[in-house]
């Protein structure tokens, strides 16, 4: 029967670990290879170091005295002439082939009741087209209107990254097989929220979970991706969320904001609706832009307002972002390795009568990077603002609940698209449903080119290439 070698068994001794190891003598001769496997990759000394700082450390007293609003371009300071100019650059970047995108696509929909990738989940309110489909054809319309090439790198996790590459493979990749590329995020153990233990979710099987959107860095270069960009040619690589299918992705405007002022990093933000929006905030603190968690910041300091009445900090973060390749290539290069960060979370594990237990409150933590500690490390950031309800309408929370579901994601697409088609002249009753597919319109822009816009629509109608249809029973 199957042992542990030596080596491993001192290190699981030496950090305390044995109770991985307490269904031991259960364990059939796969098991015990397959658990062994995964104590293998786990860096015990480094857990141990990441376990003794968060249980050492006393509650961030982080000095605001010196917190402002980010240096931003805000919707009152784009001129027409401006946003023109930052579209027709940002048209000149996607042409000249020197854009590509990322999307974090490693969730699972379990909070929608649906078990399967976030990104496979139907959020079309009348097409029925997945997240993954509103990305896809997004790309595909711009790269027709520009006669370009946009490669999408989509990072997924070990626990959708195969679901993930069948559903693509059943779709032929959506015509992208030679734009595509998946790259999967590293992922680190829970930790016991009271003792540092790991912990176990089968007698055979550690608890492992992805380590926050800031592992992209190190799974970038796993996959070479920067590499593959130098390459083609791309410069600047947009980064998105799959749970938004609003989201701005390959915008003009952005693209265009992000070249003139030569940035390394652009955040995309759109102003909080109160004080106490549960969205990371944008901030300057001490001079350098941050983004700093609502939980964070005192609550008389969130709900300071400047001289014209409006929050101070007005500036909510929605996780669209855009890169400069070779800002990312030097961080790589230098070997600077993002902080770990701790959530406690209710995680799922077995107890110690072999049972799973299935906790009501946090009773672990899930050590996590995040993306934007790259902040602090650059030296040119712009945040510019967009409206709400243009490019957020996340899906992230239960049917049941109040916001950021299936329905209001869908009831905002229908809204931005029944505004599209207003201010082109077409006449749309409220409550009539509309959906406008990116081959008949990527955006505003294109929509007023078109001389073939409907002049009133009185039944759900989605609108595509070469021609609309008339719903009158749409997908819920």
């Amino acid at each position: 029967m199957f042992e542990l070698p030596t080596q491993l068994s001192n290190q699981i001794n030496l950090y305390e670990q044995q109770s991985v190891l307490r269904y031991w003598h259960e364990l059939n001769e796969s098991q015990r290879q397959g658990l062994a496997k995964q104590l293998q990759n786990i860096d015990f000394e480094f857990i141990s170091s990441l376990w003794s700082k968060f249980s050492q450390s006393t509650k961030n007293q982080t000095d605001f005295s010196n917190i402002a609003p980010p240096s931003s371009i805000r919707l009152s300071d784009q001129t027409i002439s401006s946003y023109d100019d930052a579209y027709a650059t940002g048209e000149q970047l996607l042409k000249d082939g020197r854009v590509g995108a990322i999307i974090v696509a490693g969730g699972q929909g379990s909070r929608l009741g649906f078990n399967h990738p976030k990104g496979l989940y139907p959020i079309g309110p009348l097409s029925g087209r997945t997240l993954f489909q509103f990305i896809t054809d997004k790309l595909a319309s711009l790269e027709r209107k520009y006669a370009t090439q946009i490669p999408l790198f989509v990072m997924t996790s070990p626990a959708v990254h195969e679901e993930t590459i069948l559903f693509f493979q059943k779709h032929e990749f959506f015509g992208r097989q030679n734009r595509i590329k998946f790259f999967c995020q590293p992922t680190m153990p829970a930790l016991d929220a009271e003792t540092g233990k790991l912990l176990l979710q089968a007698k055979d099987q550690i608890f492992v979970s992805p380590n926050g959107h800031g592992g992209m860095l190190e799974a970038m270069q796993d996959a070479e991706i920067l590499d593959l960009c130098a390459t083609q040619g791309i410069d600047t690589l947009f980064y998105g969320q799959i749970d938004n299918p609003l989201s701005p992705t390959c915008s003009p405007a952005l693209l265009g904001y992000h070249a003139i002022n030569q940035s390394q990093i652009t955040l995309q933000t759109i102003a909080k609706q109160s004080a106490f929006d549960k969205t990371g905030n944008i901030v300057s603190l001490n001079g350098q832009t941050q983004i700093i968690e609502y939980s964070e910041i005192p609550i008389e300091t969130a709900e300071q307002k400047d001289d014209n009445g409006n929050l101070r900090l007005w500036a909510a973060n929605i996780a669209v972002h855009l890169f400069q390749t070779t800002f990312l290539q030097q961080i790589i290069q230098s070997n600077q390795e993002l902080p770990y960060h701790i959530a406690h979370k209710r995680v799922p594990c077995l107890g110690e009568d072999g049972h799973l237990l299935n906790p009501t409150e946090p009773n672990a933590i899930k050590l996590e990077r995040f993306i934007f500690d790259l902040l602090p490390i650059a030296e040119n950031i712009l945040t510019v603002e967009a409206l709400r309800e243009d490019v957020f309408a996340p899906v992230k929370n239960a049917p049941t609940e109040d916001f950021s579901t299936p329905a209001t994601s869908r009831r905002s697409i229908c809204n931005l698209h029944r505004r599209w088609l207003r201010e082109v002249g077409c006449q749309v009753a409220e409550g009539i449903q509309v959906e406008i597919h990116p081959d008949y319109a990527v955006d505003l822009p294109q929509l007023k080119q078109r001389d073939d816009v409907p002049q009133q629509i009185e039944q759900n109608t989605y609108l595509l290439t070469p021609s609309f249809q008339s719903l009158s029973n749409p997908k819920n």
